[in-house]
């Protein structure tokens, strides 16, 4: 009777143990896990994917008469497929730049506001399709990296 108490006593420690056991290591995963969801989750970014075009002189019209204005420009492009179409399409997007330039006056252009809608000007119209089977270049941003006026 006493070897039966002794064995039953030892089987009793051992399923406490056991369920002691599995109750540690089941709660601390679990404390680990909540607190590995309460680090912020940082999202992945891409890189930016910019096209920098030679920089351009243009004659306009000033109050002094014709004025030069020196620039360079910088696109920020949604896609790698836009930065391959508009370097295939190089000649016609400096073509458009061009033309667009020269619509402006000086003192239109000497404005901060001038300046801006002149962005927005070129990218609409280097938004525009270069092919009719091509799709449009994805432009998110023109940027002036030189602005002179003389």
């Amino acid at each position: 009777m006493r070897i039966l108490n002794t064995i039953l006593l030892v089987l009793i420690l051992i399923v406490a143990g056991g369920a002691a056991a599995f109750y540690y290591f089941n709660t601390s995963g679990r404390q680990a896990a909540s607190a590995q969801a309460l680090e912020p989750v940082k999202p992945v970014v891409a890189a930016p994917i910019f096209l920098a075009l030679d920089p351009f002189t243009v004659t306009i019209p000033g109050d002094r008469g014709s004025q030069i204005l020196y620039t360079e420009i910088t696109l920020r492009l949604n896609e790698l497929d836009s930065h391959t179409t508009l370097v295939q399409y190089m000649p016609e997007v400096r073509n458009r730049v061009l033309a667009e330039l020269a619509q402006h006056t000086a003192s239109e252009l000497q404005t901060t506001e001038g300046r801006n809608l002149l962005a927005a000007r070129l990218k609409k119209v280097l938004s525009a399709s270069f092919h009719p089977h091509l799709n449009n270049p994805g432009i998110s941003s023109v940027l002036f990296t030189a602005f002179v006026i003389q």
